[in-house]
């Protein structure tokens, strides 16, 4: 769940699983005489709308922290619970496409990868056995997709990275709004070719407007959109007070304007 506060003190509580819609619109479009079209199109954008799909058992039951405020996707649930929640995700995605799943997989390996050397203890070890398992599934689909000459292209570095740096950087795109972050930010490792060129790109954003240099995609102009549950209070007596009033709250929807900066 991703908890947006409001000034007048109000909350946004929207779900993962619309958030990566989100991440999905800021992708789909991509590809122009300056950069390559992913492919195969349809698997890789199903695979980013799809990412954060195992959170979606959770944020039909969601939790409220010590202090009665619902729980955020950052900084909580812990680590043991987050991680049986994204293998639940890369098997769901697996379920659907093979593909879908490497690519799950393999953005769960990256975000985790980079954590790896700050984690000790419990946590550090539960993290690096997740990620090793990651690599030694991505190995047994790579071999089941032997036959498939697209799939099996596709399944090799640096494709699947690439695949999976165009979904971070539709992930990227979306929480930057949805949480809000900084109006400003640098995503770096954006594919170029999917061959192994990459490119920084600058995503500034204003109110409803959200631009980006250079500029990826196909169109002049698009939108992208998100909706969640809107609160009038931040904190709940338990969790059930607070899946009632989520159940009970008017849905509001944002959209931005993308264009080229």
């Amino acid at each position: 769940m991703i908890v947006q506060s409001r000034p007048n003190g109000q909350l946004l509580c929207i779900n993962q699983t619309t958030h990566a819609l989100m991440a999905a619109q800021f992708c789909r479009h991509w590809g122009n005489a300056d950069f390559a079209k992913p492919t195969p199109y349809e698997v890789v954008m199903a695979a980013i709308a799809q990412h954060d799909n195992g959170w979606y058992e959770w944020e039909a039951a969601p939790e409220v922290d010590g202090n009665g405020a619902p729980l955020a996707f950052i900084p909580g649930p812990l680590y043991t619970e987050k991680l049986p929640i994204w293998q639940r995700g890369i098997d769901r995605a697996a379920a659907q496409h093979p593909y879908m799943g490497l690519m799950v997989s393999r953005h769960a390996a990256l975000l985790y990868s980079g954590d790896l050397q700050h984690l000790q203890g419990d946590e550090g070890k539960a993290i690096e056995a997740f990620v090793a398992r990651q690599g030694r599934w991505t190995n047994e689909v790579r071999q089941a997709l032997a036959g498939d000459a697209e799939l099996c292209r596709a399944a090799a570095e640096p494709l699947l990275t690439a695949h999976t740096r165009l979904l971070q950087f539709g992930d990227s795109a979306s929480l930057q709004v949805a949480m809000p972050w900084s109006k400003e930010r640098l995503f770096p490792h954006c594919p170029v070719d999917f061959a192994g060129d990459y490119t920084t790109i600058r995503m500034y954003w204003e109110g409803q407007q959200i631009s980006f240099d250079p500029w990826p995609f196909a169109i002049d102009h698009f939108t992208v959109s998100l909706h969640g549950r809107l609160l009038d209070q931040n904190s709940f007596t338990d969790h059930a007070a607070y899946r009632a009033a989520l159940a009970a709250a008017p849905v509001q929807t944002l959209a931005w304007e993308v264009s080229a900066g």
